[in-house]
């Protein structure tokens, strides 16, 4: 998808995430690529010293620049960066302290969100942080997906992992599986089968979702024998179908993934962590994108970490974030032309 009107293509923050991590490798490589500039202006918020030293590593041929917040439109061999860290020239990534580059990866997603809920770019990409260590650094932070809602006051949000072949949701994320079934009520199932309905036909051109909802248990709980939590998610279905939403289930998990990849389903959405990126990694290991649907903004993301134990080695597959930037980018295409079509 590339625009004639340069006008016309998105503006996209994109974090380098952790220093020491992978993060600013796969966005240097990604950036690398001609296509993903023709499909957006993109703004890498990050440190210019660990980005020049990650694109001389890796002989790109990109030149790192110090941009404003409102540039846009550079040569495609020059890498635009917002600093908003400042680490010593020549200082290898391995000797930054850990407290320092965690505060730093916080900063670029804080300096990200506020941009998106100012309307200073259309869309944000996040490469990996270690919620760990942000935590350590005396930061409250459980993840990219939380603390964006809390910032921008969302209190119904979803995360959803996409692929070619497979899209998934969660009704819960990070937490202890213990904890799983209490968490499970009617309403936030119901809000998650509505918002992915909604994103689906947003932005990926269904207009008739097909949705299939995950049961928790065995069998779909086989009546009752295995547990009762597939009472609240019928309910929750139900809720939905009333409202005109093609949603289905419960449907035991364990042959449920594989109907969906052969296209009877769009997207599924599962109870937990787990059940949802097992066979979303199986298939799309190397390719898949996280998204936040609900935001006030678009955010996607890389689907895995910050992989410290090849860092700096060259070895990090750029994929994720190639099609994490390309699908923001397509993204706000058809939000921003959604909105130019209603004015």
């Amino acid at each position: 998808m590339a625009y004639e009107n340069k006008d016309m293509k998105p503006k996209v923050a994109i974090t380098i995430g952790d220093p020491r991590g992978i993060g600013p490798e796969v966005v240097v490589k990604a950036l690398a690529q001609a296509s993903l500039r023709q499909v957006c202006a993109p703004l890498v918020l990050g440190d210019f010293h660990v980005l020049s030293r990650t694109v001389e590593a890796l002989s790109l041929g990109l030149k790192v620049i110090e941009a404003a917040e409102g540039a846009r439109d550079f040569p495609p061999e020059v890498l635009p960066l917002l600093p908003l860290s400042h680490f010593p020239p020549g200082k290898d990534f391995r000797d930054i302290p850990p407290r320092d580059s965690s505060r730093a990866s916080f900063a670029y997603v804080e300096k990200a969100a506020q941009m998106a809920l100012t309307g200073k770019v259309d869309a944000i990409v996040t490469a990996p942080v270690s919620k760990e260590a942000i935590s350590g650094a005396g930061i409250p932070f459980r993840g990219h997906t939380e603390y964006l809602a809390d910032v921008s006051r969302t209190e119904e949000f979803v995360m959803m992992l996409a692929g070619e072949r497979l899209k998934v949701a969660l009704v819960t994320t990070h937490l202890p599986l213990r904890d799983v079934p209490h968490l499970m009520q009617e309403g936030r199932i119901r809000s998650v089968i509505e918002i992915v309905d909604k994103g689906l036909r947003d932005y990926f051109d269904r207009s008739a979702p097909r949705i299939a909802v995950a049961a928790l248990n065995p069998h779909a709980g086989e009546n009752g024998l295995f547990g009762e939590e597939e009472l609240i998610i019928s309910r929750a279905i139900q809720g939905a179908c009333k409202k005109g939403i093609l949603a289905s289930g419960p449907w035991p998990a364990d042959t449920l993934f594989y109907r969906a990849k052969q296209g009877e389903f769009d997207a599924v959405v599962s109870m937990y962590h787990d059940q949802a990126l097992i066979p979303l990694k199986l298939l799309h290991f190397e390719d898949a994108v996280n998204i936040t649907l609900g935001l006030p903004f678009i955010r996607t993301s890389v689907d895995h970490g910050v992989a410290y134990d090849i860092a700096g080695k060259g070895l990090a597959n750029s994929r994720s974030m190639e099609e994490a930037i390309q699908l923001a980018a397509q993204m706000a295409h058809k939000k921003l032309k959604s909105q130019s079509s209603t004015l």
